[in-house]
């Protein structure tokens, strides 16, 4: 992955990071005042791409240490119209936590987030340990046991201009939750769901419509990459874990009194964010 230009610098001119630890408690509590990374943004520029990782791995395991277990993981920048709006060219990876997993319904405060905005996508969730990428080309037929369009909802902030790979990536590829629809359909219909497209409706108003066709390879190539991407770091991807494949569309701000559905195939998930009657 590059670093955008303006984010960090030539090797030789770096600040070596020593102590991660440090930086991601200051990150974890910055996110529990609904900040996140406020006080890291200078220190992002110093941090190399496999050091914004190793902050974010240990910011996870410092939020599952109080309590919040990770329920999977999400891949992002994958489409053309995501790498365009953040002026990034390869994806990257952030976890998803227990407690910010969604019911379709729910009511969202603005007030727990900086700059809310939300993708529409799909979800899958995992019918197997997966040991690595290659038995997972191996047995594709296995993988999926559910899939879903989900909303998954970020804090929409860059701190550096321009957009900064590392910053992206310590704060956790933005992701702030996830809302799931009531009923996951099994992998007999999950074909039939990811084949389809994807809708994003704000107030009645349709903000995009896209294919997952618009991703690579996928759904599987998400699942590819990420199983990759957690090798790096000594971790596999398990059973009934949930994966949010990437979005094709953009990324959507949402505000108060908004309601936001997405649908795919006849199956839709739905969330309102509170403020003004509706």
């Amino acid at each position: 992955m590059r670093s955008s230009p303006g984010c960090g610098g030539p090797a030789d001119q770096m600040i070596q990071v020593m102590d991660l630890q440090e930086l991601a408690e200051q990150w974890v509590a910055d996110y529990d005042r609904h900040q996140p990374g406020a006080r890291l943004a200078s220190e992002v520029l110093t941090l190399t791409v496999e050091e914004a990782y190793r902050l974010q791995m240990e910011a996870a395991r410092l939020r599952e240490a109080r309590g919040e277990p990770v329920a999977g993981y999400k891949i992002g920048c994958l489409s053309a119209a995501i790498q365009t709006q953040f002026g990034l060219d390869q994806p990257v990876f952030g976890h998803i936590y227990q407690t910010e997993v969604y019911p379709s319904g729910v009511v969202l405060d603005p007030a727990r987030h900086e700059n809310l905005a939300i993708e529409g996508e799909f979800g899958v969730r995992l019918a197997e340990d997966i040991p690595d990428s290659n038995w997972l080309r191996a047995h594709a037929d296995q993988v999926l046991a559910t899939a879903f369009p989900v909303i998954e909802l970020h804090n929409y902030v860059f701190r550096n201009t321009p957009h900064c790979a590392q910053e992206l990536i310590a704060n956790n590829a933005l992701h702030a939750g996830v809302v799931l629809p009531q009923f996951e359909p099994s992998a007999r219909d999950a074909r039939a769901l990811l084949d389809g497209r994807i809708e994003i409706v704000r107030n009645g108003e349709v903000l995009g419509l896209a294919s997952g066709q618009a991703l690579p390879e996928f759904p599987f190539g998400s699942i590819i990459r990420l199983a990759d991407h957690l090798a790096r770091f000594g971790r596999r991807l398990r059973r009934g874990q949930l994966i949010l494949t990437g979005s094709p569309l953009a990324l959507y701000p949402v505000f108060e009194g908004d309601r936001i559905e997405v649908t795919s195939g006849g199956l839709g998930v739905a969330a309102r964010v509170k403020g003004r009657p509706q």
